[in-house]
């Protein structure tokens, strides 16, 4: 070990010469491990080499329903880094999905109810308009590899809003009809009431009396004095989202 300190100040003798015990710390390291490097190994890296990662990802493109439980025991690395390692090389889980079988009598069935049923739906939504422009700026993108300051004047200072009904009925567009102000149960009553026939005027009686009535998921269609107006006045012919209708 003196003879170390020695050569290693006579080949570096601008640096600060170590002591016997550094090289003693250096000597028991290798005696131990059968390493000199201080540098602790990265356990979480060797788990997800080039080896470990070829054989995931030939496992899971040789069959796609593998488990990572069977990839944990086969391959012999926790699930952790089998899914680090599917992540890196962009594998995604997708799930089953069950779709209704259909038979080959179905399809006539099916028609043969859109033409008979689906027509004497009154199909309604409304929208809210506004003068500000709301927009998803999820759903926007700009590809530069410059950042083009890309910007969208909008004025939330001055707001105003417009509610807009419309309905859909044989192929006919019915509406659309302007609401004053905020929607309430009160002012959805009196529009199904009163406004809603005067809509109708232009279909025929006979479609008039057998229709159905749908309308969306809007809290205020739920209202109790809506299904009860709905109730008597449509029966069981509405479709809404509410306990009343059964």
């Amino acid at each position: 070990m003196r003879e170390a300190v020695r050569v290693y100040g006579e080949k570096t003798p601008n640096s600060n010469r170590p002591s016997l015990s550094v090289f003693a710390n250096i000597i028991q390291k290798f005696q131990n491990t059968g390493n000199v490097d201080n540098k602790t190994p990265n356990r979480a890296k060797r788990a997800t080499d080039g080896g470990n990662t070829i054989n995931i990802v030939a496992a899971v493109l040789r069959d796609p329903h593998v488990s990572t439980k069977q990839l944990e025991r086969k391959n012999g690395i926790s699930r952790r880094s089998i899914l680090q390692i599917l992540h890196v090389n962009q594998f995604r889980p997708f799930h089953l999905s069950l779709p209704q079988q259909l038979s080959e009598n179905d399809f006539a069935k099916c028609l043969q109810f859109c033409e008979m049923f689906l027509n004497k739906i009154l199909f309604t939504d409304e929208t809210t308009f506004t003068n500000h422009g709301e927009v998803n700026r999820h759903n926007m993108h700009y590809s530069s590899i410059d950042n083009p300051r890309w910007l969208r004047e909008v004025d939330k200072q001055i707001h105003w809003f417009v509610n807009v009904w419309c309905g859909l009925l044989h192929n006919k567009i019915i509406g659309p009809y302007f609401i004053d102000g905020t929607l309430n149960s009160r002012k959805w009553e009196r529009i199904l009431k009163d406004v809603l026939p005067e809509l109708l005027e232009n279909i025929s009686l006979d479609i008039r009396q057998s229709m159905w009535f749908e309308q969306g998921g809007c809290p205020v269609h739920s209202a109790r004095n809506v299904t009860e107006f709905l109730n008597k006045n449509f029966g069981d012919r509405w479709i809404g989202r509410s306990e009343s209708n059964k």
